[in-house]
Order: C-alpha cells, then structure tokens, then sequence
C-alpha cells in the first residue's frame, strides 16, 4: 500500500542516500578537468536539493535481474552502498521500454535492470519526486554486456562494484574502480559490460528525461 515515508527509517535512508551522492560526486568535481568540474558541481547541487520529505512508500517491484541484488551489494565498495542497501527493499525495478520490445540479445533481459529512486511523477515509480533530474541504479548480471547507447540527457554513473568495464566514443573499454565518477554529454554514445561478478552502478540523468536510451552502432569491441 502506498504512503509516506515522513514518519519511518524509509525517509532517512532517503536522505543519507541523497547526501552521500551528492558528496561523491562533489568530491570528484574538485579533482576533475576544469571541462567537466562545473557540470559535476551542478550534478551534485541538483542532488543535494531533492526534498526527500514527499518520498513516498509503494509496493517494491521485483524483476529477473533482482537475483544479483545481494552478490552485486557484497562486491561493492563506498559511501553509497550502506544507505543503498538500506534502500534495497523499497526499490522498484524496471526496464528501458526500447530494449523490452527489441533485446539486444535473448538473455539480454534476464540480467540487465533498473531503479529509480528519485524523478519525475510520470516516470517509472520512484522513492522521491524530482522533476528536473532522474536518477536509480543500475544491475547487470555476470556476463552481461550492455550494448551501445546514447540518449539525449546528460549522465552521471557513479560505480560501485570494481568489475565493471566502460566505454564511450573516441576511446577504449576502460575497467574503472568502485567509486569512479563517469559523465556522458548528451547524445554520447557509451556501453558497460560486467565480469564475473555483477555491475552496480548509480546514475544520474538531467537534461531531456523523457526520452530512453536507443541502442546504437558503434564500435567498441576493442
């Protein structure tokens, strides 16, 4: 049954979520290139001022890939992941409606998933409204690779298992540590593939929310 968190450790969680992001990634803006270090400010600005007091309780939503949940968690390492964790039963997973009619592959699906905790009311459930940003998590199972995308808003990752392996256009796959702070311009065409263990990653989307991810051609095997 739905209702408010206002008044349960849910708001809390919430909260020190929301605070701990928000200082990830402005600890990462003050050593980033002076090129992205404004963009990661405003990222961690907009966080930081979600008003986590209308986060609202609903039934959680389980899918395929939530099997990863508790191995992904136990790999990962940072600020984030206790008041993640404290979170995880209150999470509603989904999926990009363009993958779930078209899968890049059969099992595409099976390992590859998505929660939002705070966004828009006409989004995915989410545990707290924003209009102007949309950010969750994201789960890929072992093996998983997830193939080139690009959409029109703006993105953060901030990684939290060590296994993971990234790419965006105009460079190699690069394996990036837990805690890594990963920002795609608008339109930039990127994909993530997972080792042998799960990739759990936190993303951010400001900019044109509406509109989901597509997949892309591009080279990125190398």
């Amino acid at each position: 049954m739905a209702g408010s968190l206002a008044h349960s450790d849910g708001l809390a969680a919430v909260r020190r979520f929301f605070g701990a992001l928000a200082a990830t990634i402005r600890a990462a803006a003050g050593v980033a290139h002076a090129s992205a270090s404004a963009a990661l400010h405003d990222f961690a600005s907009a966080v930081a001022a979600i008003d986590a007091s209308g986060a609202n309780e609903r039934a959680p939503v389980r899918i395929a890939v939530c099997r990863f949940w508790d191995d992904a968690l136990h790999a990962a390492h940072g600020d984030l992941v206790e008041p993640l964790a404290a979170l995880g039963a209150r999470l509603s997973w989904t999926q990009n409606p363009n993958y779930v009619r078209q899968p890049p592959d059969a099992s595409f699906l099976d390992s590859y998933g998505y929660a939002v905790i705070a966004g828009p009311a006409d989004g995915p459930p989410a545990l707290a409204h924003a209009s102007d940003l949309a950010l969750g998590v994201l789960l890929l199972g072992p093996g998983t690779h997830y193939p080139v995308h690009a959409h029109p808003a703006v993105e953060l990752y901030v990684t939290l298992t060590p296994d993971g392996e990234w790419w965006r256009a105009g460079g190699p796959w690069r394996r990036e540590p837990a805690g890594s702070v990963i920002y795609h311009a608008s339109g930039v065409p990127h994909a993530t593939r997972a080792g042998s263990a799960p990739v759990l990653a936190v993303y951010v989307w400001r900019g044109e929310l509406a509109t989901h991810a597509r997949l892309r051609q591009a080279r990125s095997s190398r």
